[in-house]
């Protein structure tokens, strides 16, 4: 899709995976700047508990556990990037 009187906007994903608060962070191809994001985690129990631009190029999402039990599981990061 494309902005009204901009350029195109791209989507970049990241994903990490482990067992305690996985972190990922979706940068921008080069020349372009980060616009939006979000991130989504994979796991019932586990909450977002970041979800942020990184600097002018990039977008950080991490995840916790929402409980204690011993889960592997992982976090996907959206960046918006024009």
């Amino acid at each position: 899709w494309q902005k009204n009187g901009g350029g195109t906007v791209q989507m970049v994903t990241a994903t990490a995976s482990d067992w305690n608060q996985p972190i990922a962070t979706a940068t921008c191809p080069s020349g372009k700047k980060v616009t939006g994001g979000g991130g989504m985690c994979s796991f019932s129990n586990a909450i977002l508990k970041r979800s942020s631009p990184s600097g002018n190029s990039a977008w950080v999402a991490g995840c916790s556990q929402n409980t204690n039990q011993n889960q592997y599981y992982s976090v996907t990061t959206y960046a918006l990037c024009q």
